[in-house]
């Protein structure tokens, strides 16, 4: 049996605080003994796993350390990502990214220039998301890419048969970007220690093959799939193109060309 996870005070004095952002992300204020648990801390949300204390708490926060570097960094064209949602040329598609996670995927795409909207539907994943994205944009300014260009949807999935013709209709995307979580590798150890935190709380998306059709009928131009590189194609269908990493492709279904810029 799963526990809910709970999003409690690392100090007594910051009880009120995690309860409030409890309620506001409708997660548990009391411990349900869950395996993971979300803190609030005096830096902001980490997510710890009870059972590995050798593992360092889930941090996410893209104003320092690795992430931040990716984020003043990535975004160029080279970027596999970047290539395969087809930006350049002026035009910036907005962006639905279906399958959020950790948001870094989504951030180069804002950096690239897109307007990106983050849609996670684990809710102790979507509150750390929300505060880290929160977090950026205070820190940089409202003037900032981040500000102007990302956005947090309230949990849920593309699978939720009402918000996709409702809500995220409303967002009429140019593309929507798919990075389902593939089951768990044997050999797990190259695995960062992230993901494998990722991992074990989400679990394998078993119903991921939904996601493409629902994807399909939501963009307006094109759909991307994230995928090992084994993997086989989502749902079985055969993309249109392929735009292959070292360790990941990129499989593109392109419904129809993105609209051209004039001068």
């Amino acid at each position: 049996m799963s526990f809910p996870v709970p999003l409690l005070a690392a100090e007594p004095e910051l009880q009120s605080a995690a309860a409030a952002l409890a309620a506001e992300f409708g997660l548990p204020a009391a411990d349900t003994h869950a395996d993971f648990i979300l803190e609030l801390t005096r830096e902001g949300l980490q997510l710890r796993w009870r059972s590995k204390p050798e593992y360092q708490p889930l941090v996410l926060d893209y104003t320092r350390g690795r992430q931040a570097w990716r984020q003043q960094l990535g975004g160029g064209r080279q970027e596999a990502v970047v290539r395969a949602l087809g930006i350049g040329k002026g035009f910036r598609p907005k962006v639905l990214d279906a399958t959020a996670g950790l948001g870094r995927d989504g951030l180069m795409l804002a950096h690239a220039g897109c307007e990106v909207w983050l849609l996670e539907r684990n809710p102790a994943i979507h509150a750390l998301l929300h505060q880290a994205v929160l977090h950026l944009q205070q820190f940089q300014g409202e003037s900032h890419w981040s500000a102007q260009r990302l956005h947090v949807l309230p949990a849920g999935s593309l699978l939720d048969q009402e918000s996709l013709h409702g809500e995220f209709r409303k967002l009429q995307p140019d593309a929507v970007y798919l990075d389902p979580m593939f089951p768990e590798r044997e050999k797990s150890a190259a695995v960062k220690k992230d993901m494998q935190v990722l991992q074990h709380l989400v679990g394998a998306d078993l119903d991921a093959d939904g996601l493409l059709p629902a994807a399909l009928a939501l963009a307006s131009c094109r759909v991307v799939v994230k995928r090992p590189a084994k993997a086989p194609f989502l749902a079985g269908q055969t993309p249109s193109t392929q735009i292959a990493s070292k360790k990941h492709r990129f499989d593109v279904y392109i419904k129809q060309p993105y609209p051209k810029i004039t001068a």
